[in-house]
């Protein structure tokens, strides 16, 4: 029917559906989240379905057998993760609920040792006075945290606050309900059904590609898909390439744990390849998480602040310096001189989502100034040298 309307009337008509499909999907956005990650995921494991399938496979054995192995690696590592998780948290619950533990005291008299260490660097460096002493740690002493800790857990694990906290989720039951229940299904959503949506749209996606090149404008239909597949392409390289970084970072911090002596190595090493995905706050909580383990362990708490922050250092240094401009730079195409102003330029521009998104948007941004800025300017720089010259 809209296609009998005058022209006018018909974009009119194509304009108020599209802006009705853009309320109702962001009205259901939580719906379609997991479609859009999937159809993402999808497009960054498309081109390992094709080199399968270019070796003889078939598209469904393909599929299955990148599953398969996604799907057994990430059983051992939660496997892995479970169990040194359930030992760290039994060591802290005892820590917390004992209240004669005996670490407690040696963790203080290593604190006390690391002050007077921190303040004799310090004279050296001339940056405290001659005369000054190291002031204890009383009041805010490990006695007193963890006696505020130990309180609050047995407050928590306790029957009486527990019936405090039946009462108090008894009078705003339909709101915690509506609550949870949202939480709940967003998770289950992304666990669920996000695979789901991969493993099909991984058969279906050169036909939803056809699809929508057959109902863009027929003048600039090569161009505009040419730009697509080059933007898609560098998204999809962005996604493998810091996945690619965060795993090589994972992996460097739980052997350099590990062979350093710092329980939980497995642990603190995915935390810290995860957490890498968060610029700056990442890594240094990272950091932190895994130096108050440390702590525990090490006899002293400046042997364990020079192991583990040397190890997150080198880390550090590793990723900013080596892979990020090796492996994200090449797979966008980007110079590594232009990967680091990039990430100077977002962060400065937009914090720490600037540093996330930076790589991705500059090379979004050559991508398009290379197809619709340069040939303009190369028409109006002919144009200009072609004009003849004006006379009188």
């Amino acid at each position: 029917m809209l296609e009998r309307l005058s022209p006018a009337r018909r974009n009119l008509a194509l304009l108020v559906v599209g802006l009705l499909v853009v309320w109702f999907s962001w009205t259901v956005r939580t719906v379609l989240n997991p479609v859009i990650l999937g159809y993402l995921l999808a497009y960054v494991l498309h081109p390992l379905v094709e080199t399968l399938e270019r070796r003889g496979w078939s598209r469904r054995t393909a599929v299955n057998l990148i599953f398969a192995t996604f799907a057994l690696l990430m059983a051992l590592t939660a496997l892995s993760l479970f169990w040194q998780g359930k030992a760290l948290f039994e060591q802290i619950s005892s820590m917390f609920a004992s209240s004669d533990d005996a670490k407690v005291p040696a963790l203080q008299a290593r604190l006390d040792t690391a002050l007077a260490d921190l303040q004799q660097l310090l004279l050296k460096w001339g940056v405290l006075q001659a005369g000054t002493e190291a002031k204890p740690l009383e009041p805010w002493s490990l006695h007193a945290v963890f006696d505020a800790l130990r309180n609050w857990w047995r407050s928590e694990m306790g029957t009486e606050a527990s019936a405090r906290a039946g009462a108090a989720a008894a009078e705003g039951l339909f709101g915690a309900v509506k609550r949870v229940s949202g939480s709940v299904m967003s998770v289950v959503s992304l666990v669920f059904l996000l695979p789901i949506y991969t493993y099909f749209l991984l058969f279906e996606l050169e036909r939803i590609h056809t699809f929508v090149r057959r109902y863009l404008p027929r003048r600039e239909r090569e161009r505009i898909a040419r730009i697509g597949e080059q933007i898609g392409e560098v998204l999809a390289s962005f996604f493998r390439g810091r996945l690619f970084v965060c795993l090589l970072k994972g992996l460097f911090l739980t052997v350099a744990l590990f062979l350093c002596g710092v329980p939980y190595a497995v642990l603190l090493g995915f935390l810290g390849g995860i957490l890498a995905l968060v610029p700056v706050v990442g890594p240094v909580v990272a950091f932190l998480l895994a130096f108050l383990v440390a702590m525990l362990e090490f006899d002293s708490v400046m042997q364990a602040l020079m192991w583990v922050g040397g190890i997150y250092g080198i880390a550090e240094v590793i990723e900013g310096y080596v892979l990020i401009p090796k492996i994200l730079g090449d797979s966008l195409g980007l110079h590594p001189v232009v990967v680091i102003l990039a990430l100077t330029i977002g962060g400065a521009a937009l914090g720490l989502f600037g540093l996330l998104v930076a790589l991705p948007l500059t090379a979004t941004v050559i991508i398009l100034v290379r197809e619709l800025i340069l040939p303009a300017l190369r028409v109006l720089a002919d144009e200009n040298s072609t004009a003849p010259p004006k006379t009188g």
